[in-house]
């Protein structure tokens, strides 16, 4: 059954979009909840120094999180989100000269704990990205990236809402590393691929109301951009699965949980999980290699 959060909207301008930032799960759920209760909507009159509040009771619902944490999750997430960063490139075309814009996310925040709420105040360079928006912007339902626990699902997502009348487009490997801020750890392309891009298509083509395919273009012996071939659900066509290519399974939101160790945060979790599931398909091939041999 749905309740009335699952009908929240968010919409955003396709500069802060493509913007170059790094958010954890925690910070990225807080700031859509803040966002979902912007009127993004041209009205003619300015907004500055708008707040907005958060409950324990509404991450509890939109994240299913259990409510005894939401308030301590919340409230660490806005701490750390007002020490981020957010870089948007070229933003405003009248300016030619100005390259970009670097900016807070958040400039104060308000809290209420006897209450379970905290209060956000947006950035006032943010805010021209969230409100009066009459053109150059996405918009999709919370619902569909909530369950999703990849940071890079929600920002691929985003990237493939922006051209959903168009059902492809391609991402030049080095825009998405600038873009999404890709640790150093995934400098590989097979990492980049193992750790960002299939998981992140994985989580969306299970929780989004988007289907997604994917591919890698080449010049020479070199992967330069990954091309992506997406639609709704309702209108996807039935394409068999090539035998022998199956994609690694993500964790799951229920294998997270379990495993989760004091201090860790849902990246680190999901990341130890994929590291262990690397080593285990390894021995497997391994031993299915030497299997083989012998009884040739």
């Amino acid at each position: 059954m749905e309740t009335p959060h699952h009908s929240y909207l968010i919409v955003k301008a396709n500069k802060l979009i493509e913007a170059a930032y790094r958010l954890t799960l925690a910070e990225q759920r807080l700031l859509l909840a803040v966002i979902a209760q912007i009127d993004s909507r041209p009205t003619g009159d300015s907004v500055h120094d708008v707040n907005f509040e958060v409950s324990a009771s509404q991450i509890t619902d939109l994240y299913e999180i259990p409510l005894k944490q939401s308030y301590e999750l919340m409230r660490d997430a806005a701490e750390r989100i007002a020490e981020r960063w957010v870089v948007i490139q070229h933003p405003d075309p009248d300016i030619p000269a100005l390259a970009y814009t670097r900016t807070r996310w958040i400039s104060a925040i308000d809290y209420l704990p006897s209450e379970g709420r905290i209060r956000l105040y947006l950035a006032p360079k943010i805010m021209p990205y969230l409100t009066q928006l009459a053109g150059e912007f996405a918009r999709y339902k919370l619902k569909h990236v909530s369950a999703m626990t990849s940071i890079y699902a929600v920002r691929l997502y985003e990237l493939l809402i922006q051209w959903q009348m168009q059902g492809e487009r391609e991402v030049a490997v080095d825009w998405l590393r600038e873009r999404f801020v890709v640790p150093e750890q995934y400098s590989r392309i097979y990492d980049l691929k193992r750790r960002v891009v299939e998981p992140a298509v994985e989580q969306i083509n299970a929780h989004s109301n988007l289907w997604v395919r994917w591919s890698q273009r080449k010049v020479g012996r070199v992967v330069v951009a990954f091309q992506f071939q997406f639609g709704l659900k309702a209108n996807q066509p039935v394409i068999p699965a090539p035998a022998g290519n199956s994609v690694p399974r993500a964790p799951t939101r229920s294998e997270i949980e379990r495993a989760a160790r004091p201090g860790e945060t849902w990246d680190d979790v999901r990341a130890r999980l994929m590291r262990e599931r690397d080593k285990s398909e390894k021995r497997e091939c391994s031993s299915q290699g030497q299997d083989a041999s012998g009884g040739a």
